[in-house]
């Protein structure tokens, strides 16, 4: 057990000079517990330094003992914990969080030590009104008080004082000193570097700095007063302090993390949000046809455009590009003889009859086209079926050869529909006509074709789910083809009706070519090869293209127009956090000099930063979908596509702003 009057700091060999002056030459210092020891000199004469030697603030040579255990040789994280464990200091000017009052001070720092209830200690000190104020609302002679408040929350074993009544009047003084000898008194160590000659007079040990030395004189014998066991108080986390930082200056806060958020919310859209949509059509066209249908220019009374002459040769000759003719008929029921009222269609399975259903010929409900079975189209939302050759038809036009109805409601019939799609295999046949054109009689500049109406009876080779199945195959974007059958169907029945024609008519010639660009080439150019020779092109994938290139063009307007303001944002951010830049000192000084390592104060800030962050993130989120909602939806009318990286980017760009910059700006903060 410790006894009366044993030492409890001793410093030998105190040697200090700065450059050729020199402060300390082999000085010793002790101080006792139970005793009140003051360290009186003239300015200059070492107090400060001495003070700062006592609390592992200045490095020197000397010999350093606490209990006889030296202490001089402890790394940087053992003095701060020396510190936290055993020590409370106030110094002359002392160190707040100007964003936390001073009864957040107070709970801060007994989370943090463990501390007890100071509430009476504080009536003591008359500084118990301050409670509710925040540190740039106290005079000097307050924040000493308080300061003196704070160093005692753990009951230390050593206090060091700074000039402790530098600021106080003669009544405070009085207080002070009747504190601090009382506390000396209850078995502590207290130690004052001061020229207050009242503090001087009630001293049990003074020491007087001169001539480089420490020379002791013992004032006042050793006292003992019995102590109060202290009561613990305050188990709540430390960092629920941290976040009431927020709540001064709230307006600025909240003004400054709603321009960062909003500009994050921008920059994310423009950059993440018209790359989703930019990915989203480059997906439509992964799955699509390079190329399309290539025409004359016509007009709409026009039955069919003018006929394509010797530019056909020219486009041949584009070696990057593959041609063939393209047969479409919208006009289903239109060739057949006058006295047709109506057009048979029949579906058979395993060789026998299932259903024929009959269509008025004035109807016109269904439209047919060919295709090239020697090209491997990219045929995508397709019910293969294993035939090697065939007809595809759409999912309505099998309900019309199964029931003889025209389906209106999809939603209502899809299970019927999917049923009937599932019944569907490679013995399933269709008999359709199939308007074979033959000859053409061309007069006064009138080009009329003739057709002969034939009909054919093959298997199915698959169920078209969408128009984009065969993206090639339809003009202007305005036709859903429903029947897609061979193009060696309609060139056989060419050659046998084409043998006998009339005189004064022509052998048919194709208006309608298909054309694929090679990969490797470019299709837009290849396009413009082809319309620079007078043809009309028509593609779904030019369209999906097109949109590609115009959603690239608004986000680059976009992105320039976020990252000016990002970068207004960021200068006028990094300028205010800047300007606080010595709160943030003040911040780690308040808890260094308490214990804590620079490291850990620092990120016991950044914790306060990180609480920012968060409400950076989601108002960021937030004012992304707004912006994408209006951007999209009012003016744009595209889908809200949502994407992980939005979130993934608003969380990384919040953090590296709202932490980032701050302790960018105090990396450099040594002890």
């Amino acid at each position: 057990m410790k006894k009366v009057g044993d030492v409890m700091l001793e410093m030998k060999q105190i040697c200090i000079k700065y450059d050729n002056h020199v402060v300390y030459n082999y000085a010793y210092f002790c101080a006792k517990d139970n005793e009140l020891t003051v360290v009186v000199g003239k300015s200059g004469s070492g107090k400060s330094t001495l003070h700062e030697l006592l609390t592992f603030q200045r490095t020197g040579t000397y010999e350093y003992y606490y209990n006889d255990e030296n202490i001089a040789y402890l790394n940087e994280n053992q003095q701060q914990k020396f510190v936290q464990t055993h020590m409370g200091i106030v110094n002359q000017i002392p160190a707040f969080i100007n964003d936390l009052k001073m009864k957040d001070h107070i709970a801060l720092c007994q989370s943090l030590f463990h501390g007890y209830d100071v509430d009476e200690l504080a009536e003591q000190l008359e500084i118990k009104h301050t409670y509710s104020l925040y540190p740039q609302q106290l005079s000097g002679g307050e924040k000493i008080r308080m300061s003196i408040l704070l160093a005692l929350i753990h009951q230390p074993e050593i206090l060091v004082f700074d000039e402790p009544t530098a600021s106080l009047d003669k009544h405070h003084t009085q207080l002070i000193v009747k504190l601090l000898k009382a506390y000396a008194h209850q078995g502590h160590t207290v130690i004052i570097f001061t020229h207050d000659a009242l503090l001087k007079k009630e001293a049990d040990v003074v020491y007087q700095i001169e001539n480089c030395q420490l020379t002791q004189s013992i004032v006042n014998g050793p006292q003992t007063i019995e102590m109060k066991p202290p009561i613990l108080t305050n188990s709540k986390h430390y960092t629920q302090y941290l976040y009431k930082m927020f709540e001064h200056r709230k307006l600025l806060k909240i003004t400054m993390i709603i321009f960062v958020s909003l500009s994050i919310g921008l920059c994310s859209f423009s950059i993440l949000y018209g790359q989703s949509v930019i990915q989203k059509y480059a997906d439509q066209l992964d799955p699509l046809n390079k190329g399309g249908i290539f025409y004359h220019e016509y007009s709409l009374m026009d039955t069919d455009p003018p006929s394509i002459g010797e530019e056909l040769d020219a486009v041949k000759e584009l070696s990057h590009i593959k041609i063939w003719p393209f047969v479409i008929d919208q006009n289903w029921e239109s060739h057949l003889n006058e006295n047709d009222e109506y057009m048979t269609l029949r579906i058979y399975q395993n060789g026998h009859l299932e259903n024929q259903s009959k269509i008025e010929t004035s109807v016109g409900a269904f439209s047919v086209a060919s295709y090239n079975e020697n090209y491997d189209y990219k045929i995508n939302d397709v019910k293969e079926i294993d035939n090697d050759e065939g007809v595809y038809i759409s999912p309505d036009f099998l309900y019309f050869l199964k029931t003889g109805q025209f389906i209106e409601d999809f939603v209502a019939h899809k299970d019927e529909l999917e049923r009937m799609c599932q019944e569907v295999n490679e013995k399933t046949e269709v008999e359709i006509p199939i308007n074979v054109p033959v000859y053409r009689m061309i007069d006064n500049d009138m080009d009329d074709i003739y057709y002969k109406t034939v009909n054919v009876k093959m298997k199915i080779k698959g169920i078209i789910e969408t128009p984009y199945s065969f993206s090639m195959s339809s003009i202007n974007g305005i036709l859903d083809v429903d029947v897609f059958y061979p193009f060696s169907v309609i060139e056989q029945y060419q050659k046998e009706l084409s043998k006998t024609i009339p005189e004064d008519a022509v052998p048919f010639y194709y208006n309608y070519y298909q054309f694929v660009v090679e990969d490797g080439y470019d299709f837009h150019e290849a396009k413009e090869d082809i319309e620079t020779l007078g043809f009309k092109v028509s593609s779904t994938y030019d369209e999906i293209y097109t949109k590609v290139q115009i959603v690239k063009q608004l986000n680059e307007s976009i992105f320039m127009i976020s990252g000016l303001i990002m970068l207004v944002v960021l200068m006028l951010f990094f300028g205010v956090k800047y300007n606080q830049k010595q709160d943030y000192v003040d911040f780690i000084h308040f808890f260094t000099r308490r214990g804590l390592t620079v490291s850990r104060s620092r990120k016991m800030l950044g914790i306060y930063f990180l609480y920012e962050s968060l409400i950076c993130m989601i108002l960021s989120i937030v004012f992304m979908f707004i912006i994408a909602y209006v951007f999209f939806a009012l003016l744009y009318n595209e889908v809200f596509i949502v994407r992980p990286s939005f979130f993934a980017f608003c969380i990384i760009l919040s953090l590296c702003i709202e932490i980032g910059i701050p302790m960018l700006i105090l990396r450099g903060i040594r002890k």
